[in-house]
């Protein structure tokens, strides 16, 4: 307090010290207001929403602008009490709107195309709401305001008409999951900060674009649509996973794809109508660990000279778990196949046409881990699904040791000369009558 008494009692400068007063208060006052058009902004956003669904304590209810400046935290918590943040000062001292991010509230009404117009915006996310109609696209050069921003997120709503695709130079995630969307995916512009693309569980349809304007895109899932067609010839190489499982693609899965994303690590395209012969590619490659492609059409397992474990080139198979069910894979188990696979833990075949003997190599892969064996660095199969072939021949005496809860393994519905169920892995449907078995195994009497 002396410097207040030396001012008031006629010590020091006393207009210098106003001077500094006022021009410290006019400092505060300019970084905590709010730049008009963001302020705009707002108001558009809660005005384009059905007020019904404003329901008292979600954010956008407390949005109070006759009370409060909005980017004022000193004096707008009671009017402002979430669903954005300010957290940049342009250079005329205003607070810039950064990231909206509303609860998920069950707000419903429509997205405002203001904004659009908040050139700070980082993050836009309002999942799980009931937002519906069109998302309104930035206005045309909107790229060259929005190079802010960086992920958008609006999953699980009920927004309908085309995919929202538009050049943002520093979007990196966007998420249209669990919406309406339909028709085809537009040819997307260049995207090239995009490392995660979700827009599965849509009603999109025609064929996958090209996608070479996303040249570091990871993360791609379109599942559960109605996209059709054949599978692209190139994808990005920059893939580390991949779903499109549950449409209506076609065609075969070629080697040349596979052999092109080098980093791939998930591959899911089960549930649709992919057929031909499995590549060998997809069993020597030096990343994937999971591959999925169930309930397709799939004829043929590579020839066996590819991928025996004698082959001369030998393989460095990544992979853990195989799905290969519900298929149309006629042939016999491949001698040699999970020797070429060392880290598999998972291998499901169920409902194939395979036929021939089981060979004694996946028996002995699956007691390796009840009695602490197996060649060094060689994972043991938990899961071992053979169930609906046309296997023959005797249970591979290995297994006959094992107790239910040990490991997942199923041999019910083949050809086996006896499966009792008193081993569990022959639950579940009893084997085959020889008359079906024969039309698989000539041998079988």
């Amino acid at each position: 307090m002396g410097w207040w008494r030396h001012w008031r009692y006629g010590g020091g400068d006393r207009h210098g010290v106003v001077t500094l007063l006022v021009c410290f208060c006019l400092l505060q006052v300019a970084a905590g207001k709010t730049f008009p058009r963001d302020a705009a902004a707002l108001r558009q956003l809660k005005a384009a929403l059905d007020p019904s669904s404003l329901t008292p304590g979600s954010c956008i209810s407390s949005w109070d602008f006759a009370a409060a400046d909005p980017c004022d935290s000193l004096f707008s918590a009671a009017s402002f009490t979430c669903g954005f943040r300010c957290d940049a000062v342009d250079s005329a001292g205003f607070s810039r709107v950064t990231d909206v991010a509303l609860d998920s509230a069950g707000y419903s009404g429509k997205l405002s195309p203001a904004i659009w117009s908040l050139p700070y915006l980082q993050t836009l996310d309002l999942p799980d709401n009931e937002l519906h109609g069109s998302v309104p696209l930035p206005p045309r050069g909107g790229g060259a305001v929005l190079r802010r921003l960086r992920r958008m997120t609006l999953s699980r709503n009920a927004f309908s008409g085309k995919i929202p695709l538009s050049e943002l130079p520093a979007l990196e995630e966007l998420f249209l999951d669990g919406n309406r969307f339909s028709g085809p995916i537009p040819s997307p512009p260049p995207l090239r900060s995009l490392r995660r693309l979700e827009i599965q569980m849509n009603n999109l349809s025609g064929g996958l674009p090209e996608l070479g304007s996303m040249p570091g895109l990871l993360y791609l899932d379109a599942s559960d649509n109605l996209l059709s067609g054949d599978l692209p010839p190139s994808l990005p190489p920059s893939l580390v996973q991949l779903s499109l499982r549950n449409n209506l693609l076609r065609g075969p899965l070629a080697g040349d794809l596979v052999e092109a994303l080098p980093n791939m690590q998930v591959l899911d395209l089960s549930h649709n109508r992919i057929s031909g012969e499995l590549p060998a590619a997809l069993f020597a490659h030096p990343a994937l660990q999971q591959l999925t492609l169930s309930h397709n059409q799939f004829t043929a397992l590579p020839p066996p000279p590819r991928w025996w474990w004698w082959h001369p080139a030998p393989m460095s198979s990544q992979l853990v778990a195989v799905d290969l069910g519900h298929n149309l894979l006629t042939g016999m188990l491949p001698l040699g196949m999970l020797t070429a696979m060392p880290r598999l833990t998972a291998l499901v075949l169920e409902d194939n046409r395979l036929s021939g003997m089981i060979p004694l190599e996946y028996a002995l892969r699956v007691v390796a881990g009840l009695v602490g064996g197996g060649a060094a660095g060689v994972a043991p199969l938990a899961r071992l699904v053979l169930a609906g072939n046309y296997l023959c021949g005797p249970i591979p005496g290995p297994l006959t040791a094992m107790k239910e809860g040990d490991a997942l393994v199923s041999l019910a519905n083949n050809c086996l000369l006896s499966c009792p169920e008193i081993f569990f892995f022959c639950q579940g449907a009893a084997q085959k009558q020889p008359q079906v078995c024969h039309i698989f195994n000539p041998l079988v009497p």
